[in-house]
C-alpha cells in the first residue's frame, strides 16, 4: 500500500516568481573548464551505474554547452525527472565534476525546485568552506529562489485546514508526490538559509531572522516525522527520498542541539527543540540505509561527526571500525570522491597511522582542482601530521600555505607558522633528536618575531564574533614580544585543537613528544628564580605532560600533573585557561578510572570556579560531554 497518490506535476511555470610538499609560494592548478572532458582516470573504479549516468549526462552537457541559452528546453520537470537530476548532480559531485554539476543545474534553476535546491546546496557548501561574503550572498539568493519554487509546489491550505494542521499536525495522506517533495525541500532550504543568515550580517535582525527560520523548519520536520511514524505503524510504504529526507533533518537537529552546553540546551528544549544525541544518530543511521540520493549525505554527516567533531570537542564517538563500515559502501560507489578519500585519511589518522593518512590526504589533493577549500582541508590535516612526527618546519610550510590561500583565520595560520618554526629551532627533526636551543638550518628568531608582530592586525570577526582561538594566539604573541619564552607552543596548539586524542593510537610518536615536553619542563625549572612568568610556563608545560601521560594510560602520573597545576591557581598570572583545562582533564580522567562521584564533583567545580579565560567555550563543551557520559552511565 502506498501513502502517496500518483505523481503530480512538479513543474513551475517560467513566469513564476604528500610527504613532499609544494613550495608555499606555488599557485593552484588552473580550474577545469565545465565543458572539458573529465581528467584521465577520474572515473576509474567508479560504480558502473554511476559511470553510465555520468557519461550519459556528460554527453547531454556537451549538447547544450555550445547552444544559446534561450534555446534550452523549458518543459515542465516532473517528480521522477527532478529526483533523477538531483541523483545525477550528486553522482557528478562525488566524481569531482564540480564545475559540470553547476553547469548542469544552472539552466533549470529558475523553473525547477529540484535543480534550484540542488544548486543552492552546492553554493551553500562553497560558502561555508570559503566564508567569502560573495559566496554567501550567491548561496542565499539561490536558496531563497528554491524556497519560492518549493512554496509554489506545496499544498495550498484553506484557513480551517491551516488551523487544524497547526493544532493536530499535518495529515499528508492527500498530498501528491510533488507536494511531499516540496515540503521536505522547503524545510531543507530554510535550514541552510538560517545557517547562512548568521554568516552574512552581524546585526540583531539577522540573528532573529535566522532563529525564526530554524524554528519554522524544525516545526516542519516534527510534523513530517509524525506522519512518517504513522505510516510505519500502519505498514504504509513511503517514497524513499522523502523518508530519508525527514530522517536526515530530524537526526541532524537532534545531533546538533545535543552538542550544546546544558544551559542553552535546556532553553531550546523549553521552547520546543529536542536534543537527543542517541535519537539523532539512530535516525541518521536509518537514513543511510534508504535507497535515496540523500543516503551518501547522511553517511558523510555521520563520518564528519564521528571522525572530526567528536575529536575536536573531546566527546565519545563510534569506533573506527563503525566509521569504516559507513565509509566502505561509499568508497566502493565513489572511489575517487574527494570527501570520501579525505575520510579515508582521517580514519587512518584515528588509528595512529600517520604516514598512511598522509598518503590519502595527498591523493585527495590530486583528485580535483576546482574547489580551493579542498586543498585547505588537506593542508590543515597534513600540517598536524607533520607536527605528530615532530617535523616542525614541514608543518610550518603547510601553515604558510594556509596563511597565503585561506581566509578563515590568517592570524591563527601565521601564529602557527611562527611557533612551528620555533619548535623546529628548539628540537629540529624528530629523527635528529636535536637538543633544546640547537637551531635548525634556515630558522632565525628575528624572522619569527616579525611573523608574531603581524598576527594581531589580522584579527577578524565571523558572524559578529571574534574567534576565541585568535584571542588566544594574540595573547601569546604579546608574551613573545615581552621577551618571554613560550613553553611548547606547537604542542600547546595541538592541545588547543584536541589533537592528542588522535595520537593516542601511536605510542611511539607520543613518547617522542613526551620526551620533548620533559626536556622543556627541565628548562622551565632552570628559570625558576629569574623568570617572573615561571609559574605560568610551568602550568602550561605540566598540563601538556599530563595530557600525554593520560593518553598513554599512565593515569596516576597524569593525575599528579593535573593536581599540581590546580595547586598553583593563586600564583598563575595569565594562563588561567591551564587551570580550567587541568580541572576538566582531571574530571575526564576520573571517568576513565571509574571514579564517577569524584568526576562529577570535579567537573561541576571546574565549570563554576573558573570564568573569563581563553578557550573557555571549548573547555565547557568537554565538561558538558563528560557530564553527559556520567548521566548516560547512571541510567
Amino acid at each position: 500500500m502506498s501513502a502517496s497518490p500518483p505523481e503530480g506535476d512538479g513543474a513551475v511555470s517560467s513566469d513564476s516568481s604528500d610527504e613532499e610538499f609544494v613550495e608555499a609560494s606555488s599557485t593552484f592548478p588552473p580550474r577545469q573548464d565545465p565543458g572539458q572532458a573529465p581528467a584521465p582516470g577520474l572515473l576509474a573504479g567508479t560504480d558502473p551505474d554511476v559511470k553510465d549516468s555520468l557519461r550519459t549526462h556528460t554527453s547531454s552537457f556537451h549538447s547544450y554547452k555550445d547552444s544559446p541559452v534561450s534555446s534550452l528546453p523549458r518543459a515542465p520537470v516532473d517528480v521522477a525527472s527532478g529526483l533523477e537530476a538531483i541523483q545525477t548532480a550528486i553522482d557528478m559531485m562525488n566524481a569531482n565534476q564540480f564545475a559540470e554539476t553547476e553547469a548542469m543545474l544552472q539552466p533549470w534553476a529558475d523553473t525547477s525546485m529540484y535543480h534550484c535546491a540542488a544548486l543552492g546546496t552546492v553554493f551553500f557548501l562553497q560558502a561555508v568552506l570559503s566564508l567569502e561574503q560573495d559566496d554567501v550572498a550567491k548561496a542565499i539568493s539561490t536558496l531563497n529562489k528554491a524556497v519560492h519554487l518549493c512554496n509554489s509546489q506545496r499544498k495550498h491550505k484553506g484557513i480551517i485546514e491551516s488551523i487544524t494542521s497547526w493544532v493536530f499536525g499535518s495529515k499528508l495522506d492527500s498530498y501528491s508526490q510533488a507536494e511531499l517533495q516540496a515540503e521536505i525541500m522547503h524545510a531543507e532550504a530554510n535550514m541552510l538559509l538560517s545557517m547562512l543568515t548568521f554568516l552574512q550580517d552581524e546585526n540583531l535582525l539577522s540573528f532573529i531572522k535566522g532563529g525564526l527560520r530554524i524554528r519554522s523548519c524544525h516545526s516542519s520536520y516534527k510534523s513530517l516525522y509524525a506522519w512518517l511514524e504513522t505510516c510505519e505503524q500502519n505498514g504504509t510504504e513511503v517514497e524513499p527520498n522523502f523518508d530519508c529526507g525527514v530522517r536526515m533533518g530530524v537526526g541532524s537537529f537532534n545531533l546538533f542541539i545535543s552538542l550544546l552546553p546544558g544551559r542553552i540546551l535546556r532553553l531550546l528544549e523549553f521552547i520546543g527543540f529536542s536534543g537527543d544525541r542517541t535519537r539523532g544518530l539512530t535516525e541518521l543511521m536509518r537514513a543511510t540505509q534508504c535507497n535515496s540520493f540523500r543516503a551518501p549525505l547522511c553517511s558523510s554527516f555521520l563520518l564528519f561527526f564521528h571522525a572530526c567533531i567528536t575529536k575536536l570537542l573531546g566527546i565519545d564517538g563510534e569506533s573506527v571500525e563503525h566509521c569504516e563500515d559507513l565509509l566502505r559502501p561509499q568508497i566502493e560507489r565513489y572511489p575517487n570522491s574527494v570527501q570520501f578519500l579525505f575520510f579515508k585519511g582521517r580514519l587512518q589518522l584515528m588509528r595512529g597511522n600517520v604516514d598512511e593518512a598522509m598518503v590519502w590526504y595527498n591523493r585527495t589533493l590530486e583528485m580535483q582542482d576546482y574547489w580551493e577549500q579542498v586543498y585547505h582541508l588537506c593542508w590543515w590535516e597534513l600540517m598536524w601530521c607533520h607536527c605528530f612526527k615532530s617535523e616542525w618546519e614541514a608543518a610550518a610550510s603547510y601553515a604558510d600555505k594556509l596563511y597565503n590561500h585561506s581566509k578563515w583565520s590568517k592570524a591563527t595560520f601565521l601564529y602557527q607558522k611562527a611557533i612551528f618554526l620555533l619548535m623546529g629551532q628548539r628540537y629540529g627533526h624528530s629523527q635528529s633528536h636535536a637538543s633544546i636551543g640547537e637551531a635548525s638550518p634556515g630558522v632565525n628568531l628575528p624572522d619569527v618575531t616579525e611573523m608574531m608582530r603581524g598576527v594581531a592586525p589580522l584579527k577578524q570577526r565571523i558572524a559578529g564574533k571574534s574567534l576565541p582561538v585568535e584571542k588566544f594566539v594574540i595573547a601569546k604573541t604579546e608574551r613573545h614580544f615581552q621577551g618571554e619564552r613560550l613553553p611548547l607552543p606547537g604542542m600547546e596548539m595541538l592541545y588547543a585543537w584536541n589533537m592528542f586524542s588522535l595520537l593516542a593510537s601511536n605510542e611511539t610518536l607520543l613518547r617522542t613528544m613526551l620526551q620533548q615536553a620533559a626536556e622543556e619542563l627541565a628548562v622551565v625549572e632552570e628559570s625558576k628564580d629569574s623568570n617572573p612568568s615561571y609559574v605560568d610556563n610551568w602550568v602550561v608545560a605540566t598540563l601538556i605532560n599530563g595530557v600525554m601521560l593520560k593518553e598513554l594510560h599512565k593515569y596516576e602520573e597524569a593525575k599528579q600533573c593535573f593536581l599540581g597545576v590546580l595547586s598553583r591557581k593563586h600564583e598563575v598570572q595569565r594562563d588561567r585557561y591551564a587551570l580550567a583545562a587541568a580541572g576538566m582533564e582531571l574530571g575526564m580522567l576520573c571517568i576513565e578510572t571509574g571514579e564517577r562521584d569524584e568526576a562529577k564533583r570535579v567537573l561541576e567545580h571546574t565549570k563554576t570556579a573558573f570564568k573569563g579565560y581563553h578557550l573557555e567555550s571549548r573547555v565547557h563543551f568537554r565538561i558538558h560531554a563528560g557530564q553527559c557520559k556520567l548521566k548516560a552511565e547512571a541510567e
